[in-house]
C-alpha cells in the first residue's frame, strides 16, 4: 500500500529508511524528519510504501516552476534493498503521477545519475520519461556510501503525464560512446540526428572496484551525452544492455 505520510513517527521512519538506503553516516541523511514534515504540511508530496506494518519505500517531492510552467520536482525516492525488484518503485511513481494529475500538474521532473544503467532503464524505458538536461557535479562531493568518491553528474528527467505514449526510440544511430577491450570508455564525435552512448552494467560497483575507470566513464559520458543534451539532443531511450538513444530535438 502507498499513501501520504503525515504523522511525525512515520516521517521519522521515512527519513531513517532513506538514510539507510543511501548509506549515510550515523545521525545524517538526505532528508530530515523535520524537512519532510514541512514539505507535507505545506502541501507537497511525501508518501510511503508499506508491506504490512513495515515501511519499505519513501518518496518526497515539491512544487517547482520554469517561468510560468508548474511542475512537481521529485527530490528523492527509495526502496528498501530487500524489496527492490518488487515493482515498488514503479508503484510509487504511479502514485506520484496520480497525486500530480489530481492537482492539475502535468509534468514531474527529477534528476538521476546517468551512469547508473538500471535507473536510466527505469526512467526512460519503463516510465517513458526523457532526459532534457545534464548537470555536471550537480551536488558537489557527497558523503553517502553510494556517491562518495565520485563526481555527482545528474541527468534532468522530464515526465509529461498527459502525453500519449512516446514512439519507441530509433534503433539506428551513430555511436559516440562505447567500451574498449580494456573496459575503459572510447569516445567518438558526431552531430548525426541520432546518437548512441553505452554505459557500464553496474557503475556503483565499478566505483568501489576500480574508481579510476569509473571516473573515466564519468568524464566520457559528460563529454558525449552531456554535451549532446546541452546541444539540443534529448535522451529518448535506454536498452537493457546499456545503450542510450539521443535524438536531436525536432528531428
Amino acid at each position: 500500500m502507498i499513501r501520504a505520510l503525515t504523522e511525525m513517527d512515520e516521517l521519522v521512519a521515512a527519513a531513517d529508511l532513506l538514510a539507510a538506503i543511501w548509506g549515510y553516516p550515523p545521525d545524517q541523511g538526505p532528508v530530515t524528519p523535520e524537512l519532510l514534515r514541512a514539505l507535507a504540511h505545506s502541501g507537497n508530496y511525501v508518501a510511503g510504501a508499506w508491506d504490512g506494518d513495515a515501511l519499505v519505500g519513501a518518496s518526497a517531492a515539491f512544487l517547482g516552476r520554469h517561468g510560468d510552467d508548474l511542475h512537481l520536482h521529485s527530490h528523492i525516492s527509495g526502496v528498501e534493498p530487500g524489496h527492490q525488484g518488487d515493482n515498488i518503485g514503479f508503484a510509487i511513481k504511479q502514485h506520484q503521477r496520480d497525486w500530480a494529475l489530481a492537482r492539475g500538474i502535468a509534468v514531474i521532473e527529477w534528476t538521476f545519475d546517468p551512469l547508473v544503467r538500471r535507473n536510466a532503464y527505469f526512467n526512460l524505458a519503463k516510465l517513458g520519461a526523457r532526459v532534457v538536461g545534464y548537470q555536471a557535479h550537480f551536488y558537489g562531493p557527497m558523503r553517502d556510501a553510494v556517491n562518495a568518491g565520485d563526481e555527482t553528474d545528474r541527468a534532468v528527467v522530464s515526465w509529461r503525464l498527459d502525453d500519449a505514449p512516446a514512439s519507441p526510440p530509433s534503433d539506428t544511430g551513430v555511436v559516440v560512446l562505447r567500451t574498449g577491450e580494456d573496459g575503459r570508455p572510447v569516445v567518438d564525435k558526431s552531430d548525426a540526428p541520432v546518437l548512441k552512448a553505452w554505459v557500464p552494467e553496474d557503475a556503483v560497483a565499478l566505483r568501489k572496484d576500480d574508481p579510476e575507470t569509473a571516473l573515466a566513464w564519468r568524464g566520457a559520458l559528460r563529454d558525449t551525452m552531456g554535451a549532446a543534451v546541452s546541444d539540443g539532443y534529448v535522451a529518448t531511450g535506454m536498452t537493457r544492455d546499456g545503450w542510450y538513444t539521443l535524438e536531436r530535438s525536432g528531428s
